[in-house]
């Protein structure tokens, strides 16, 4: 009997910063079953008042479902001293003369909640609950170790593991995450690796057999079993998971899972599957072009490869504990577009933050806006030694694929900078890269961080990874708003159906110049088309005009300064929510 897989829309309960997944669902879940019974608080069942509110009600949604999950990533060290803080906090001396400890219990040091919801929120039962103050009283804050520790096994592995086998098993996943994985937002509790995510179909049992073939093939006959191979996994990469259903987040897939689900379809059942499969089948390919272009990036110094997106915007101002107020009001927003280059194997992030009053004026988050910034980026990253520009991003009509695009890397063709550009979107719903990881490391330290302003952000990305680098507007004397539009648009043509292809190719031979080769799929055939106007006159090289700052309107200065400013710390009041 199938088990209906959870659902729940994020958005909907405030919780979009969260990855549908499994895990996000399942808490989600826990936490309504608590809240749809009032009896599950023991002081709300003591209670005598009509208006009397159980404490989970006090504490809110998600307040508790952001405490849970994070406990839940917690490992069992962390959570325990974690509660053991709790309770040296709510520790109340006995004025009865025994040796009875009684305790009190808060969320965040402000809420009374009672035992039972501490207990629920913690994850834990009262024989665990009684097993920590028994050992606080005795020990402290010291670490619980387990009687066990320091025994020799009753049973020894058939094969003893050593360095040798560890890091073959690292190794390989590593190479295995570099050919099938799928990078996350989401994060790793313990470090600042992204999840990288196995598609749907893999199990830990293919995993494993594929390893055993190359490890027999390659080192020795005598292989580690599956189980002692999945607990080094999971040690040694516990960032490298399984796909959950719920995050393909493909309608195409989700159509199709549906249709193989219904009954009415059983007669048509090996023509969907065969659908299905050819579906799958495309992405994979289209997937392994974006693997072979970073390798390209990697081995051969003239390639440059370049991914970019926007994430979702942050805003101002934000306190880890946010005042209920500002959870219905607009603040200052700042918006981040991530241009990520992995030449050399070393990956580089830009991130440009905008505010709401530094964009250009007319045009906003569209495709003109999003030139402008990979333009800026190339200039930084990759064009000092390159013959060949490699570009990957996701299918968005209104900022990526689109006809001024097009016109724009056939600009830069024509000006020299590049032989070769080759522009390749994703399949629509199997758009996960790089640049979403990153954004993922940004978004958890903006979660717990104070932001006064964009300055703030720009710690924050700048400390979130490695690669990650911001970039503020009035920091950077060369960046400004061109417009492209009007540059390009009376010189060059539209493609026709321009949304069907997923390739495009732009090369420097003199017949080349002002045609694009488009083509439907990775390796598929290729069609060309004129862009440049016969008639064009066009002079890449001549100046190109420059768009002005949209300020904000005098009724959104005026909301900041009357609704929001009362949230800003003091020295910074005036930086963003000044009077109008």
């Amino acid at each position: 009997m199938s088990v209906e897989k959870l659902f729940f829309d994020l958005v909907e309960l405030g919780l979009e910063e969260y990855e549908e997944n499994e895990f996000v669902f399942n808490t989600i879940a826990e936490v309504q079953e608590i809240f749809h019974n009032s009896e599950n608080c023991t002081c709300y069942r003591r209670s005598n008042t009509k208006n009397f509110h159980p404490c989970f009600e006090i504490i809110g949604f998600k307040p508790f479902f952001e405490r849970l999950i994070h406990l839940k990533g917690l490992d069992k060290k962390e959570k325990d001293l974690f509660i053991k803080t709790q309770l040296m906090i709510g520790n109340l001396s006995s004025n009865k003369g025994d040796q009875k400890v009684y305790y009190k219990y808060q969320f965040n040091g402000l809420i009374k909640i009672c035992q039972s919801i501490f207990m629920k929120l913690c994850g834990i039962g009262k024989r665990t609950l009684e097993n920590l103050q028994d050992h606080y009283k005795q020990y402290g804050l010291d670490e619980r170790i387990h009687g066990n520790t320091g025994r020799a096994p009753s049973l020894e592995s058939k094969i003893k593991i050593t360095n040798e086998i560890a890091t073959s098993v690292k190794n390989f996943l590593n190479n295995y995450a570099l050919d099938c994985g799928l990078p996350s937002p989401m994060r790793s509790r313990k470090d600042s690796d992204v999840f990288i995510y196995l598609p749907t179909d893999a199990t830990y049992t293919s995993v494993y057999e594929e390893y055993k073939r190359h490890y027999i093939k390659e080192i020795d006959n005598n292989v580690i079993s599956r189980v002692s191979f999945c607990r080094l996994w999971k040690q040694l990469m516990p960032h490298f998971k399984f796909q959950p259903l719920a995050t393909d987040m493909c309608d195409t897939c989700t159509d199709f899972k549906a249709q193989l689900k219904s009954k009415a379809n059983e007669n048509n059942y090996e023509e969907i599957r065969g659908k299905y499969t050819e579906h799958q089948q495309l992405a994979k390919i289209e997937r392994d072009l974006y693997t072979k272009n970073i390798m390209k990036s990697i081995n051969f110094n003239n390639v440059a490869n370049i991914l970019y997106d926007w994430a979702q915007n942050v805003s101002i101002p934000h306190l880890p504990q946010q005042p209920g107020a500002m959870y219905f009001k607009s603040g200052y927003n700042v918006n981040i577009f991530g241009v990520c280059r992995t030449d050399g194997g070393e990956n580089i992030q830009l991130n440009y933050l905008v505010g709401d009053d530094e964009f250009p004026q007319g045009v906003s988050k569209g495709s003109n806006t999003t030139l402008n910034l990979v333009y800026h980026a190339l200039n930084k990253l990759a064009r000092v030694g390159k013959e060949k520009l490699q570009i990957t991003c996701d299918n968005c009509g209104a900022q990526n694929k689109n006809n001024l695009s097009l016109w724009f890397w056939s600009w830069l063709i024509m000006k020299g900078w590049y032989k070769e550009i080759c522009v390749n979107f994703m399949i629509p719903g199997h758009t996960k890269f790089l640049c979403d990881g990153y954004f993922g490391n940004i978004k958890q330290k903006y979660k717990y961080a104070k932001i006064n302003t964009i300055e703030n952000i720009e710690d924050i990305v700048n400390n979130s990874a490695k690669a990650n680098h911001a970039l503020l507007f009035k920091k950077e004397p060369d960046w400004c708003w061109y417009d492209f539009k009007s540059y390009l648009e009376g010189n060059f043509q539209a493609l026709p159906q321009i949304m069907k292809y997923h390739h495009f190719r732009f090369n420097n031979a003199s017949e080349n110049i002002g045609k694009v080769y488009v083509s439907e799929k990775a390796g598929g055939e290729e069609i060309c088309f004129q862009l440049l106007k016969n008639n064009s006159n066009f002079e890449p090289n001549r100046q190109i005009g420059i768009l002005p700052l949209e300020p904000l309107s005098k009724e959104k200065k005026e909301y900041l300064y009357k609704k929001v400013r009362i949230h800003v710390e003091d020295p910074y009041k005036d930086v963003h929510f000044s009077k109008p």
